[in-house]
């Protein structure tokens, strides 16, 4: 099977410097690291907050996207390790193509991963490269900070030595033995309308950035309880970058500019929780047991609305606690079940008092 390339190119920056890439001498098989970050989210990301890294090209389920032309440089390989000087007599960086799996969330893995391996065998073709040779991991460059791409492989029981196979097969199949190599490939805009975001974000917004957001919020520990990952930017996903900007200390306006993007996925790549305090989902009252009543439990103590044991069982206390609670609220039904409204004014206190 032919996919098609889709051509949509940063502009020139910290990210897309512009300097020309040598002869493509191998490439570098990354992920994204980020589970659920798309494609055209990780593109986004690259523009607008144009930080020292990138890569040429980002694989989902639904594109195959080059966001620096494959004869410019890409910062996807740290200059300071030397396997890539010892394996190839050069820099990752000034000789290689960065390639990146998009991975988990709502993402149809055997899809993003079809296009990957095609990806692989098409670069393979064009650049007159041995994929056995000329395809490492990221991981293998860098083993003491990375573990991609196995670390998205190894997730659906795919191994090293399977993805190379199968780049090889697809190489053969699809490439050596057709009499034309070429490929269909999308035109090259430098914009494709709907895709590319200019931020801030707000209300109103809609898209894949904006789910791509929503999603990093959600793993961010900002729930979305009632409409969820939508992909539309509404009063839920405004209060949510709110509690996120004041968590942070980022003015709180509700907007996602390039800061709260960057410390979004600063905070994501940390891999550190937001507070101690997870809180369930659904509706919960007296009569309820399990870990869901015990972390509300841990919340309601932390605050100091006290119900006295964290035993998992939602009694005539624990629900006399969150009735305490609820009463601060006028927004709130004084009813002591914890649902989502009331969830998402515990995390806003519990926000301010981890700030």
């Amino acid at each position: 099977m032919r996919y098609s390339i889709t051509r949509d190119y940063i502009t020139l920056g910290n990210s897309r410097s512009g300097e020309a890439l040598q002869s493509v001498q191998f490439i570098v098989a990354h992920d994204t690291g980020n589970p659920g970050s798309t494609a055209y989210g990780n593109r986004n990301y690259f523009e607008t907050a144009d930080p020292l890294a990138s890569a040429h090209t980002f694989i989902d389920d639904k594109v195959i996207l080059e966001i620096i032309p494959l004869n410019e440089k890409a910062w996807h390989v740290r200059y300071n390790v030397n396997t890539d000087n010892q394996r190839y007599g050069e820099d990752a960086n000034d000789a290689a193509i960065g390639v990146e799996l998009c991975w988990g969330g709502s993402i149809n893995f055997d899809e993003a991963y079809n296009r990957y391996i095609w990806y692989h065998a098409y670069l393979v073709n064009e650049f007159n490269l041995d994929p056995r040779r000329d395809i490492v991991a990221h991981s293998t460059l860098d083993p003491s900070r990375r573990t991609d791409p196995q670390n998205a492989l190894n997730r659906y029981g795919i191994s090293w030595n399977d993805f190379i196979n199968d780049v090889v097969e697809v190489y053969n199949t699809q490439f050596v033995q057709q009499s034309d190599g070429d490929v269909e490939t999308s035109e090259p805009e430098t914009v494709i309308k709907g895709a590319s975001v200019q931020l801030p974000v707000s209300i109103g917004d809609e898209g894949e950035f904006v789910r791509e957001i929503q999603s990093d919020l959600v793993s961010a520990g900002f729930s979305l309880p009632q409409y969820g990952i939508d992909g539309i930017f509404g009063p839920e996903t405004r209060r949510a970058v709110m509690r996120f900007q004041k968590r942070y200390g980022l003015m709180v306006d509700g907007l996602v500019g390039s800061q709260t993007l960057n410390k979004l996925k600063e905070v994501l790549n940390t891999n550190k929780p937001i507070n101690e305090f997870p809180l369930p989902d659904g509706i919960l009252q007296e009569g309820d047991e399990g870990e869901g009543v015990r972390q509300v439990q841990r919340a309601l103590k932390h605050l100091n609305y006290d119900p006295t044991y964290i035993d998992g069982i939602y009694g005539p206390l624990t629900e006399d606690a969150v009735r305490r609670f609820q009463s601060m609220y006028s927004a709130l039904a004084n009813d002591g079940i914890y649902g989502p409204n009331t969830r998402e004014f515990i995390e806003m206190e519990l926000v301010d008092d981890l700030s």
